[in-house]
């Protein structure tokens, strides 16, 4: 995490270094500050573990986190701005066999909230937009996500595991628009899953032909640029030694395709990479906008929305043989409150992955997936996620979740696992949330 940090504030510095010159600061430049702290907690109430996961039993394990943000936004003059935020989150250990439970042990997490320069400009005409954006920024294509989906920018192609939640991007972003049409143009640096800093180019366009109706599309050449080609594709270079000889770390797959003349077994070796070729669809259907009524609704209420993606459009080995198992699919809906809270919203998820959700081999360049579905037989092909906050005197907002979600809770602490912690029907937790933002 340390050196995640340094990495986006030293990448940040040079692209504001590089900016300042081409900045004309023939208006006195305008600073705007924000922030939010927040105290979070919740607790898994069912937790499926194996055996060889037993350090991360998550049953009936209280979560507790806190954190705080601070940031500046500042206008140089019509067309260039930039950001700049800092925080910090505090993570108590929720891992519950006996060794772990009875430790105190917090974990202070520095991170980027935002570190960018952005320059926009019409193109040809009064009526269209070019924004460059440059450093690490947040971004989402699809503002309806409240857990699930976002699946172009997050999480691996292979092995496919999906991932909850939000993050940012560092790298770069070119966005235009001109009326119903915006086209985001993104290489993005991984700085969330190892192996870090590939690159990978995505292309995002959004489409609104009339006012309540959304049409979304996108495709992401994943780990495009890998720093480090044997780390991202190492083929048959990931013999491990032991003392008791040489191994396969699971970097690539070996399969008995028939036997020899001589009545041997023939192996045939296939080998793959974590790089590959996401696409997306999404849509947003607002019937208040598009039929033209509100009444007592408030502005969130009756949206309907989704989203599906092909993780890897390419078939490669026994593993990854059927697209159709590597196809998310979320919907959403957020019921009507008449405007006793802001948001209540129900999204649900099918995806029929035969392979674990766990991501501990992807982490260390191991594009198999880490144990076959077989392991856990009681693994469900649905996720669910209940949400809903409410915002009181425009400062503090209050938020509870009850999910089963994609929650990967080891992630946070110095034994990083990829573990899911609701892998089955009967699993879920719930979370309440008070933030206090300015």
């Amino acid at each position: 995490m340390v050196s995640k940090l340094r990495t986006s504030q030293l990448f940040s510095l040079l692209v504001l270094m590089a900016a300042l010159p081409c900045l004309s600061l023939a208006e006195e430049p305008s600073l705007e500050y924000h922030g939010a702290g927040w105290l979070q907690m919740g607790r898994v109430e069912h937790s499926f573990t194996t055996e060889s996961h037993s350090l991360n039993d998550y049953n009936k394990n209280w979560m507790q986190n806190a954190g705080a943000v601070f940031g500046a936004n500042v206008k140089f003059n019509e067309n260039w701005n930039g950001g700049f935020g800092l925080g910090t989150i505090n993570v108590h250990l929720s891992r519950g066999k006996s060794t772990n439970a009875n430790i105190w042990y917090p974990f202070w997490v520095p991170f980027v909230s935002e570190a960018r320069v952005t320059h926009s400009s019409p193109l040809f005409t009064s009526e269209d937009k070019l924004s460059l954006t440059a450093g690490n920024f947040g971004y989402s294509y699809n503002p309806d996500a409240k857990d699930l989906g976002l699946y172009l920018l997050k999480g691996y192609t292979y092995p496919g595991t999906l991932v909850s939640g939000f993050g940012s991007l560092t790298g770069f972003m070119a966005s235009y628009q001109i009326g119903p049409f915006t086209e985001d143009l993104i290489l993005n640096s991984e700085t969330e899953d190892r192996p870090f800093y590939d690159f990978s180019l995505a292309d995002v366009i959004t489409y609104k032909p009339v006012p309540g109706l959304e049409f979304g599309a996108g495709v992401n050449f994943y780990r495009l640029i890998p720093q480090s080609k044997r780390l991202t594709s190492p083929g048959k270079d990931c013999i491990g030694t032991s003392e008791l000889g040489e191994y396969n770390t699971g970097c690539f797959e070996v399969d008995s395709i028939g036997v020899d003349a001589q009545g041997g077994t023939v192996y045939d070796t296939i080998t793959g990479s974590l790089a590959g070729t996401k696409v997306m669809a999404r849509f947003h259907l607002d019937p208040k906008a598009l039929f033209g009524f509100q009444g007592a609704l408030g502005n969130g209420d009756l949206i309907l929305y989704g989203e599906a993606a092909i993780l890897g459009v390419k078939n490669v080995g026994k593993y990854y043989d059927d697209i159709k198992r590597r196809i998310p699919v979320m919907v959403g809906f957020n019921f009507p409150t008449f405007r006793f809270v802001d948001n209540f919203s129900l999204e649900v998820e099918y995806y029929a992955s035969k392979n674990s959700s766990d991501n501990l081999g992807a982490q260390y360049g191991s594009w198999l997936p880490e144990i076959d579905r077989e392991s856990n037989p009681a693994r469900d092909d649905w996720k669910w996620s209940l949400n809903l906050d409410k915002v009181v005197s425009g400062h503090v907002k209050f938020s509870g979740q009850f999910a089963n979600d994609h929650l990967r809770l080891g992630g946070y602490h110095n034994l990083a696992t990829g573990v899911e912690t609701t892998t089955t029907p009967k699993d879920w937790y719930w979370t309440t949330k008070v933030a206090y933002f300015f």
